[in-house]
């Protein structure tokens, strides 16, 4: 892996789980919390925050969680407490008792907002980037059929279904040619495509996520962002966050669900200045793209 940042100081630790847990420090940086970026499913830090972590290290301490899909031993399948203990460990060995802005994507999201649940009394800020409360019928049908090309072992199949879902249609039509015929970067893209680590179990608790009880009772500053052209999570899930979170508000932008990959810069602006300036955001509000247009200042 290459070095996401300049010093950051990378480690494992153990959990309560059994689970190794990764984890990528940046230091010191500003006075603000510390930001803690959780990633999605089958990514690590370094696979989905790679352009959000820099811009952010750059004026914020932060820590990327890479999260584990062990099992604990006696249970069948991974569950959302698993995961949310993973992050405890790494806050616990890294900022113990600091001030928390936690960054959750995709999965991550349902983690960092049930993380943050858990912990009002550190977590003064979060970020639920295309994220959802509760999986529906909907959902379901597009998590199983995941499951189910997964399992039959047609890879382009699975190929075509994740960057189908994924990433936004402006975005792919955007990747240059890279043959003599149009389709042909395509048909890279789809020979390219690696199913990340712990995928399966991953979509396995996605298929049954739910965590509508936790969210009416997140106390923290929340910033709710959802991508308009999200074809995996839409945005109407976006929209229910922000309405069961009374401190919320929400920003929508651009593109599909691969928000960190499609609009890194855009969701920096929105985070940073989420943090420096919260009276920029107050809860209830939605976002304008004024926010983005102003320059941050130093």
């Amino acid at each position: 892996m290459e070095e996401l940042y300049p010093g950051v100081v990378s480690g494992t630790v153990v959990c309560t789980t059994g689970a190794d847990v990764g984890y990528h420090d940046a230091g010191q940086a500003g006075d603000g919390p510390v930001v803690i970026l959780v990633h999605g499913t089958g990514g690590r830090t370094d696979t989905q925050f790679f352009t959000v972590f820099p811009m952010l290290a750059s004026r914020h301490r932060v820590i990327g969680v890479d999260l584990s899909p062990v099992v604990r031993q006696g249970a069948e399948h991974l569950t959302l407490d698993d995961l949310i203990v993973q992050v405890e460990a790494v806050v616990d060995e890294r900022v113990p008792g600091m001030q928390l802005a936690v960054v959750g994507y995709s999965l991550g999201s349902c983690v960092a907002a049930s993380f943050a649940a858990r912990h009002p009394d550190t977590v003064s800020a979060l970020v639920l980037l295309n994220g959802w409360a509760k999986t529906d019928n909907a959902l379901r049908l597009r998590f199983t059929l995941w499951q189910k090309l997964y399992e039959s072992g047609d890879a382009d199949a699975l190929a075509m279904f994740q960057l189908l879902n994924v990433y936004g249609r402006a975005y792919v039509n955007s990747i240059p040619y890279i043959g003599p015929r149009p389709w042909s970067h395509v048909e890279q893209l789809v020979a390219d495509y690696v199913v990340g680590p712990g995928s399966a179990e991953y979509v396995q608790l996605n298929a049954v996520m739910d965590i509508s009880n936790l969210v009416s009772a997140i106390g923290a500053r929340t910033l709710v962002i959802g991508s308009q052209n999200d074809m995996l999570i839409p945005m109407e899930h976006s929209h229910e966050l922000f309405g069961a979170i009374a401190s919320s508000c929400l920003a929508e932008i651009p593109g599909g669900h691969a928000s960190v990959t499609e609009r890194p810069a855009h969701l920096f602006h929105l985070i940073d200045r989420f943090l420096r300036e919260p009276d920029a955001f107050p809860a209830g509000s939605t976002v304008g793209d004024d926010v983005v247009l102003q320059l941050n200042r130093p």
